[in-house]
């Protein structure tokens, strides 16, 4: 009887898998919707086939069969065909043939096998093995959900008295816009919004800057005004983000008397144990590795949203409640960082550029008209003694390292609120500065630190990177190479390995696009050209040296070199993980 349940131990192994490696960005009730609907899938996949087949043990297993056929044969393609330049689209007719082909024989075999032996004993032995490893996994999930839940001092303690809090507390409209790089990154400078930011009575710190480059790290550092202990290089979201929901500036306004709501988009909602309507999202176990992503693609669904409409909606009617308790708002909106949705005019950005920095200014620009719309309505019913806040957390790619902590930091309200931010206020002393003025603190200022934090050491052992560098070496003597991506990525690989070993001709990337001939830079002691240039270096090869370099595999097979098929021949570094290579089969597929 136990074997009736090995499918399902089996086929949510990875979904138990991926729940306890991402634990810090998955809340536990998407997780549990996951496993139901996974459940439902199953059993629906094995009654429907049992109805032809009229035997529960054959139907467990050729469901089985197909579901990691399914899943998992494009790694086979993808190392066949990805090495050379080419469009993978071409072949698409072809695979999706021999792939169903392939189901259907499968299919047909495994009955006529499972016919001479006993399916019942195959399954038990399935069953078996399964709940072993599931067992294990389950172990690590408990653990780590005690770890994740139970601990709660990375953040350094301050302590914080309220001995003369003022009667009229303001109300705060607290908003943070992803990768919103403000006013003193000249190339994405909208002079437009800072001129309606000025008319609108806001104070703008041009000079204001992150603390961290990522939002991991950058939003817990900033809702609890304090760095965080032991991330000072190499990290993991789930080490930080623990902290973005239970934070101090939450439970101090809340001592104060606040009420609070929040906004923020999916994968960060259970951190501030958020009160919303549930939206059943898909873990990305069942986004990428499931029949359900497949319905997802015919039915035009996606996953992805800048959640505009629910800070907008949710903000109308929290502005609107009459109570008289003072309010506190937080927001934070998955825009204008990428996923680029929209130009400047509204109109769309082809998905096939939805990570192209290119298109990050037009969607920057969208995303000001649209908070310009929000202050507006905000405006019109908020009392008058009431503060917006409006920040980004982290900057976008940059050559510069100082670049990458620029960001937009406006404030509106009264002057005593406001008049203490210095010009080049840092997110860490931004409620530092706040609550000193606003509930008569006495908090001091922490020293303006920004610090650089990746995780890339990770990447190099999963990769087995070192291996695949003596091969590369071997490969390529005397070999001329162009490297092709120098942000974070490059400089980690540049200072792990000697790159001396390599005949590197060039290096190429978006933000030299302006060089269409070879220019000295002094910083990566070779020659930099503009990516559509590439071709005039007359390279042997280009290293894609990007950490998610199937994008630019994309970018040169569908629009850098569309028409000119098979002019070099690249490498990827860091291999895709199985997720983006399921990713990329569903959409070769449909």
């Amino acid at each position: 009887m136990f074997a009736l349940l090995f499918p399902y131990l089996l086929c949510t192994l990875p979904l138990h898998s991926l729940f306890a490696q991402n634990i810090g960005e998955i809340s536990l009730k998407d997780y549990i919707f996951s496993l139901v609907i996974m459940a439902l899938i199953i059993t629906g996949g094995i009654f429907g086939l049992n109805t032809f087949i009229h035997n529960i043990y054959i139907s467990e297993l050729v469901f089985c069969i197909n579901f990691f056929l399914l899943l998992y044969s494009n790694i086979f393609f993808i190392q066949l065909f990805s090495t050379y330049k080419r469009s993978l689209l071409q072949y698409q007719l072809l695979y999706t043939g021999l792939l169903m082909s392939a189901c259907i024989i499968i299919s047909g075999l495994s009955v006529l096998i499972f016919k001479l032996l006993s399916p019942s004993a195959v399954t038990k032995i399935i069953f078996c093995i399964s709940a072993f490893i599931s067992f294990f996994v389950l172990l690590d999930i408990i653990k780590k959900l005690t770890d994740f839940y139970g601990n709660k001092n990375i953040i350094n303690k301050t302590n914080c008295s309220f001995t003369n809090i003022p009667e009229d507390l303001p109300d705060i409209y607290h908003i943070i816009t992803d990768a919103n790089t403000g006013f003193d990154r000249v190339e994405y400078c909208d002079n437009y919004f800072k001129d309606e930011l000025l008319k609108r009575g806001f104070h703008i710190c041009t000079k204001a800057k992150s603390n961290y480059n990522y939002t991991f790290c950058s939003v817990p550092s900033v809702l609890n005004m304090d760095y965080i202990e032991n991330i000072t290089g190499s990290a993991l979201p789930s080490e930080a983000l623990k902290y973005y929901g239970e934070n101090k500036v939450f439970n101090y306004l809340k001592n104060a008397g606040y009420k609070i709501n929040t906004v923020t988009f999916n994968l960060y909602k259970h951190l501030l144990n958020n009160k919303h309507e549930f939206k059943p999202v898909l873990l990305k176990a069942l986004s990428f590795n499931s029949i359900v992503y497949i319905l997802q693609c015919f039915l035009g669904c996606t996953y992805v949203s800048n959640n505009f409409k629910e800070l907008s909606g949710t903000l109308s009617k929290f502005v609107n409640d009459k109570s008289l308790q003072p309010k506190y708002f937080f927001g934070h909106l998955m825009a204008p960082h990428y996923p680029y949705l929209y130009n400047e005019d509204g109109s769309k950005i082809p998905p096939q550029h939805s990570r192209n920095l290119q298109y990050y200014f037009t969607y920057l620009k969208y995303t000001n008209k649209k908070l310009l719309n929000t202050i507006d309505e905000l405006k019109k019913n908020m009392r008058p003694n009431s503060i917006i806040l409006i920040h980004g957390d982290h900057s976008v790619s940059a050559e510069k390292e100082e670049d990458k902590f620029k960001i937009l930091l406006a404030i509106y309200g009264n002057n005593k609120y406001t008049k203490s931010l210095p010009d080049n206020c840092s997110l860490v002393n931004l409620f530092r500065i706040l609550f000193n003025n606003i509930l008569n603190t006495n908090f001091p200022l922490l020293e303006n630190k920004h610090i650089i934090v990746d995780n890339y050491g990770q990447i190099w052992n999963k990769n087995h990177f070192s291996k695949k560098y003596a091969k590369l070496k071997q490969k390529y003597k005397n070999k001329r190479i162009i490297f092709y991506g120098t942000g974070i990525f490059f400089k980690e690989l540049k200072n792990n390995y000697n790159l001396s070993d390599f005949n590197i001709v060039g290096f190429s990337d978006i933000k030299y696009n302006n060089f269409k001939e070879p220019v000295y830079n002094k910083e990566l002691g070779g020659n930099v050209i503009a990516p559509d240039c590439i071709y005039k270096l007359q390279p042997d090869a280009v290293f894609i040296s990007l950490l998610e370099a199937h994008y630019a595999e994309k970018y040169f097979n569908e629009v850098l070199f569309k028409n000119k098929r098979n002019c070099f021949q690249y490498e990827i570094l860091i291999n895709p993980s199985p997720q983006i290579i399921i990713e990329r089969l569903l959409a070769q597929i449909l």
